[in-house]
């Protein structure tokens, strides 16, 4: 499920929509093979030592079903519905089954990003990313992410565009207003405006930068 492009703006693009590694759901597995084993093994006990096995296999059944849901189907739906979304202007993660929970970090709030990996994550190409972000949110942990080291420096470079891009607007703006307020000196040299209009329009321009 790939994240919703409704969401973007007019001019944002997506780098990267990434799930949680599999390794997440590694433990989802392993409940299954042992309650499948245990299901299998609780019929054959009951079958062997009981004369009407069927109520306490049924038993079994419904209580094996019941603790694969909670264990190993829950935790896999939870991984298939997080997404770890990075654009040209926001960090995003979004989880939730039925109720979406979405936490967006805009990039130029950003002051650090880190990893930690274990010896078997590094080797199964998983880790933790460690946002470090300006504002009251402080420090964001994303567990399971693919690739860290390469993630981490993919937040780098947009990071860093995304600020150039910041300094171009704003230079820009800033260029805009000098030209207008050469245009009214000009208009005043001229006799077109007087000091009080020139002043008056040019402290306007600067309050808006």
């Amino acid at each position: 499920m790939a994240f919703p492009r409704d969401l973007l703006a007019d001019h944002e693009k997506v780098v990267f929509d990434l799930r949680p590694h599999w390794v997440a759901v590694i433990p989802s597995v392993l409940w299954t093979l042992l309650l499948g084993a245990a299901w299998a093994g609780g019929y054959a006990v009951a079958e062997r030592t009981l004369d009407d096995p069927a109520g306490a296999q049924n038993a079994i059944a419904v209580l094996a079903l019941a603790a694969w849901s909670w264990l190993a189907v829950l935790p896999f739906l939870r991984w298939r519905f997080t997404m770890f979304v990075l654009t040209s202007d926001r960090l995003i993660t979004r989880s939730g089954i039925v109720a979406k929970h979405s936490k967006e970090i805009p990039l130029e709030r950003i002051n650090d990003v880190a990893f930690t990996q274990t010896v078997l994550e590094r080797a199964l190409g998983s880790g933790d990313l460690m946002i470090e972000s300006a504002g009251e949110r402080g420090q964001t942990v994303i567990a399971n992410v693919r690739k860290p080291e390469q993630v981490q420096l993919l937040i780098y470079k947009e990071s860093e565009e995304n600020n150039n891009r910041m300094f171009r607007r704003e230079e820009k703006s800033d260029g805009g207003a000098l030209d207008q307020i050469e245009r009214l000196a000009r208009l005043r040299d001229q006799g077109a405006l007087t000091a009080e209009e020139f002043e008056a329009k040019k402290r306007d321009l600067l309050d808006r930068l």
